[in-house]
């Protein structure tokens, strides 16, 4: 048995950033978390640093590549469990083809891991494996095709950070004697192409044709990508960093593959993850972008729960990870935790299942990892068919690509984060691959237009932009001095506030009067002293305005508070930039279009034939029949908009 010494010291936030600088020379790995969800998620990494071996899988060929001295000494305790060939410094063993269950390198790797007389939760294998890294599961499903599936590294020195705090953890091996000699590597990594896989249009007809296979019953579920390819000379410690800030997800990894190859990114998706009593999994299915306030956030987020279509996607998912769940876990403990919960990214709305199993006594990591391998997040249903649709219909192999960024650790805990949202560089060549899950009645041009949405969040990061993409500041709003009329409102202040915020000064000797809103009963007896000045009114104030030059105001069946109202400005009127816009109404009465009273002009109608805004050019007045400070006025700031377009036209008004 090898002896394991595990040493604990402080660590400091800049640590981290440090470790992702040495990976970008080095080969290791992070993996973390970047998210806070209670229950489900929580913000930690673990960084594994200073390779002591790294572990190589290109088809059948296993070849370990030992890193100084301490890690050739490791290399001549492997070399006991199997019979490897010494070549150039490194250990390469090829595996014979059998039908064995699971490939050898499987067997030889838990081998390893068991040779160590204590067992850490740092102490393990972290790295990368390729998609169908499901073939390890059998010897006789490997291909012998030189493709690399795994790529592995033992770590001498683990980072630890979170919300609890950062350390480090130092492994050493008491009792090894070093070995010395000249440093092994392996040959630099090449691009197989430099163009995209498919020209504009290509990936809409491969998922049509997916479409039909599934129309025919063939699947139930689908999962097609396509890949994107830039030259690029980019800074990846510092990309990587800017994607941690501006765009944290569940998921977040780089990896050092060795050879010149890196890969960063950030996952919506846990692939798996097990300590010593659950397996818990969470699968993702469901995207919208984010709107560009809390209100149209609000909207996609309903669009997104009410989308049939990807809430049957998430079901079939849910229902496959439960199975690969069912394989490793006791019999009756699989449960869902949470369904369709909602996660606001930074630029999309992801709804997330959480489900988890007790695990089996009998289970180790790689037991565990493999099942959840390829999972219908990522192919479709069922796995195998969609693996072979997979397979006819996109252009390239996946290689990386909705693979795993692991760790396999030597207790038997695990995790394995699938690689989504990712950039694999080698050289100058950046390659994005990004893809959506289809169902029968999906649309071909939505979902090619959503795998180019995907890739340029991330080329944007390589470009050194925010995923969110840039910053539009809005010129500031010209400054309006009003003076404001209280009639009794029970959100006086909150109209005050919107009328700050847009340009106002409050002023009770202001050029401009703003009629505030109130009780419309009130306002109908209220007797305000003449006034020529130019007047806002607004909600109920604008119709007791209008009510006074004798329009008939309906009164509403049930009245409308807190409701909204999509509403469309009048071609070449006051509020014409507004175009069409949605309003939140506090309305007892309404007015309609056909009983605006003579010279009022209207310059806004609503859905339901309403007026929702009118001017009266010879008094130099304007009506707002809603409430711009309504939180439903938010959306796309269209009760701002239109406090500006109508302060904007008071001002220009001739007298």
């Amino acid at each position: 048995m090898i002896a394991v010494e595990r040493i604990e010291s402080p660590a400091q936030a800049a640590d981290a950033q440090a470790a992702i600088a040495a990976l970008d020379h080095s080969p290791g790995a992070w993996l973390g978390c970047d998210v806070t969800a209670p229950g489900q998620f929580r913000r930690e990494a673990m960084v594994a640093l200073d390779p002591l071996l790294s572990f190589y899988l290109d088809g059948n060929l296993l070849r370990v590549v030992p890193h100084g001295d301490v890690g050739r000494a490791l290399a001549g305790k492997l070399a006991a469990l199997a019979t490897f060939e010494r070549v150039q410094g490194r250990l390469e063993i090829a595996f014979a083809a059998s039908d064995a269950a699971p490939h050898p390198v499987i067997g030889l790797l838990r081998r390893f891991l068991a040779s160590f007389a204590a067992k850490p939760r740092e102490l393990g294998l972290y790295g990368a494996l390729a998609f169908d890294y499901y073939r390890l599961a059998r010897a006789d499903a490997v291909i012998d095709d030189g493709r690399r599936r795994l790529a592995l590294f033992l770590p001498a020195r683990v980072l630890l950070t979170g919300d609890a705090g950062h350390r480090w953890i130092e492994l050493r091996f008491p009792g090894l004697q070093p070995v010395s000699g000249a440093q092994a590597g392996i040959a630099t990594v090449q691009p197989e192409r430099f163009e995209d896989d498919l020209p504009a249009g290509g990936h809409a007809e491969a998922v049509a044709r997916g479409v039909e296979q599934m129309r025919r019953g063939v699947l139930r579920s689908l999962v097609l990508s396509q890949t994107f390819r830039r030259q690029v000379q980019v800074d990846a410690p510092t990309a990587f960093a800017r994607l941690r800030r501006d765009n944290p997800y569940p998921a977040m990894f780089f990896v050092n593959l060795g050879g010149g190859e890196r890969i960063f990114g950030a996952s919506p998706d846990v692939q798996v993850r097990a300590d010593a009593q659950w397996v818990e999994t969470a699968p993702v299915c469901g995207t919208f972008r984010r709107g560009g306030d809390p209100v149209e956030d609000h909207e996609q987020a309903k669009a997104l729960i009410n989308s049939a279509v990807d809430e049957a996607s998430l079901a079939l998912c849910a229902d496959s990870d439960r199975n690969d769940k069912a394989l490793v876990c006791e019999l009756g403990s699989v449960e869902l935790l949470t369904r369709r919960r909602l996660h606001f990214f930074s630029t999309i709305i992801h709804t997330i299942d959480h489900t988890r199993g007790r695990r089996r006594p009998d289970v180790d990591a790689f037991d565990i990892v493999l099942a959840h391998a390829t999972p219908a997040t990522v192919t479709g249903m069922p796995k195998t068919d969609a693996r072979a649709a997979i397979a006819e219909l996109e252009a390239v192999w996946r290689g990386w690509y909705a693979g795993a960024a692991v760790r396999i650790s030597a207790d038997g805990s695990c995790e394995a984060l699938t690689l989504l949202r990712f950039v694999r560089l080698i050289g100058d060549c950046a390659e994005v691959r990004t893809g959506g899950s289809l169902l029968a009645d999906s649309d071909p041009v939505r979902e090619e237009e959503e795998t180019r949405l995907k890739a340029e969040g991330m080329f944007c990061v390589l470009a050194g932009q925010s995923p969110r993409g840039p910053m539009v500041s809005a010129p500031p709003p010209p400054a309006s001095r009003v003076c404001f009329l209280d009639a009794g409102d029970a959100l006086a202040a909150l109209a005050r506030e919107a009328l700050v915020q847009a340009g106002c000064v409050l002023d009770a000797d202001a050029p401009l009067l703003v009629r505030g809103d109130g009780p419309l009963d009130a306002l109908r007896t209220h007797e305000a002293a003449s006034d020529d000045r130019p007047t806002l009114a607004l909600n109920n104030a604008a119709l007791a305005l209008l009510e006074q030059d004798g329009a008939v105001l309906e009164t509403l069946a049930v009245p409308q508070y807190g409701r909204a109202l999509d509403c469309q400005a009048v071609a070449g009127g006051v509020f014409d930039a507004l175009g069409d816009f949605r309003v939140g109404l506090y309305a007892s009465h309404w007015l309609p279009v056909a009983a605006l009273p003579a010279g009022w002009v209207l310059a806004a109608q609503g859905s339901d034939g309403r007026v929702i805004a009118a001017v009266h050019p010879a008094r130099r007045t304007v009506a707002l029949l809603f409430r711009p400070d309504a939180v439903l006025s938010l959306q796309r700031s269209a009760g701002r908009l239109a406090l500006l377009a109508a302060l904007g036209w008071l001002a220009s008004v001739p007298a």
